[in-house]
């Protein structure tokens, strides 16, 4: 019991968080060594008033069903409680690339308890879901290289395109991304880019649209394993 209890303290004071009305996540990202028999991900419900019932299951990116499970798939989390959920991949390991990550989707949804004073009305409940990034990753490759990885990014640069290659076998997620002190967005996107446009894939490439008059050097950030953005690095272009 004080291990699992050092475990979520760990979670919740070193992990970045994510919070869905009473209930607070871990994390803004999985990572899953393909060595490893399941990932945990720790879960809090913040609220003193309200139970949560939680539902938590694994999607590709385009929301089909994945080769994980997530157990418990559904929980009853009480008030100023946490838990730890247990992520366990249940395909073939030969069927995902060896020599890249592999992306999926975390999605925990929950709906607050209804208060007894509302359970006669008619009343209208949300339920908030979340998702969070799962990365799959070859145990071959070592932490350094992916702590390092958003530094391998290489820019060039097409009239008003800014293409930028990833020749790491790592999803590289960037943060802040600005040529001439500008903003820089993924083409075609006129308002907040999301997080999956801000990623580069494993040896793939990404194209964004330079501001008007951008000239100079870029400047970029990524997102690193614990959810933190890292240093800024910069490189002319």
């Amino acid at each position: 019991m004080r291990i699992y209890n050092a475990i979520l303290g760990i979670f919740f004071l070193l992990g970045a968080t994510l919070a869905q009305a009473g209930v607070v996540i871990g994390g803004t990202r999985i990572i899953y060594p393909s060595d490893q028999a399941e990932v945990q991900v720790a879960l809090k419900n913040k609220d003193d008033a309200k139970r949560y019932l939680v539902h938590s299951w694994v999607s590709n990116i385009d929301d089909s069903k994945a080769p994980f499970v997530i157990t418990p798939p559904i929980y009853k989390l009480d008030e100023n409680r946490q838990t730890l959920l247990h992520v366990v991949y249940t395909g073939d390991k030969t069927h995902l690339p060896q020599d890249r990550e592999s992306l999926f989707m975390a999605n925990i949804k929950s709906v607050s308890s209804m208060p007894e004073e509302l359970r006669d009305k008619n009343t209208l409940q949300f339920a908030i879901k979340t998702k969070i990034k799962l990365f799959y990753r070859p145990s071959a490759f070592s932490d350094t290289a992916a702590k390092t990885a958003w530094q391998s990014l290489q820019f060039s640069r097409r009239n008003n395109q800014l293409t930028i290659k990833n020749p790491t076998p790592f999803y590289v997620t960037l943060g802040q991304l600005k040529v001439a002190q500008k903003e820089v967005k993924p083409l075609g996107k006129q308002d907040t880019p999301s997080a999956l446009s801000m990623m580069i894939a494993p040896y793939g490439e990404q194209v964004f649209a330079l501001p008007t008059a951008a000239h100079g050097s870029v400047m970029w950030t990524a997102i690193n394993d614990f959810g933190a953005e890292t240093e800024p690095r910069q490189q002319a272009l």
